[in-house]
């Protein structure tokens, strides 16, 4: 059999962050690169952070996310458990892109907040709002974070909102709501929670 030439790794903004991410952890330490997250995501960023070029290298040149919201995704590559303050007020953001960076961090660190025994009904709560959120990026997050945050215990909440966004007009919302109830199913072993295909 020939190997299969598959297609570059495509470059995304996304990517680019990351490798800013384990630049700045490589010379700064993650301690003060998770520390800065939370300074840009709440808008205290210190001169110190800016004259130590630490602000720059997460931030880029020309990248299209917001201070507050490159702060958010920062901490996807790199935490700390005090950031999680930060992070559960960012849910309720102004800016739609902060509030999606902020749920895509919760997703990201649902292993974390669980055996840091973070993850609570007011938490799960607050990730359920967002699916109602008027932003379709943002309610995509929400329905992302439920299938990663939500316990047994949750699902009387969370399950019905998941079924109604699994119809949702918009294709890449009703995917991650499926793509939620199947990872509920899978982490809950309660295969019962599947998306139906039958229609």
């Amino acid at each position: 059999m020939e190997p299969v030439d598959l297609p570059p790794v495509k470059d995304t903004p996304l990517r680019r962050l990351q490798a800013r991410v384990d630049e700045a952890v490589q010379a700064h330490g993650p301690g003060p690169v998770s520390a800065a997250a939370v300074r840009m995501l709440t808008g205290r960023t210190t001169v110190e952070d800016v004259t130590s070029g630490l602000v720059g290298t997460l931030s880029g040149d020309g990248e299209h996310f917001s201070t507050a919201a490159t702060g958010a995704l920062v901490l996807t590559g790199v935490w700390h458990r005090t950031a999680l303050a930060a992070v559960r007020e960012a849910t309720g953001h102004e800016d739609a892109e902060v509030r999606a960076a902020a749920l895509t961090v919760l997703s990201v660190r649902a292993d974390e907040l669980r055996a840091d025994r973070a993850v609570d009904r007011a938490l799960v709560a607050a990730v359920h709002d967002g699916c109602g959120d008027a932003s379709p990026e943002v309610r995509a997050a929400a329905a992302t974070a439920l299938g990663e945050l939500a316990e047994g215990g949750d699902l009387a909440l969370v399950a019905p909102t998941l079924n109604v966004l699994v119809m949702d007009v918009d294709p890449e919302l009703a995917n991650a709501a499926e793509l939620a109830l199947t990872r509920l199913a899978d982490r809950l072993d309660h295969p019962d929670l599947r998306a139906s295909t039958d229609f």
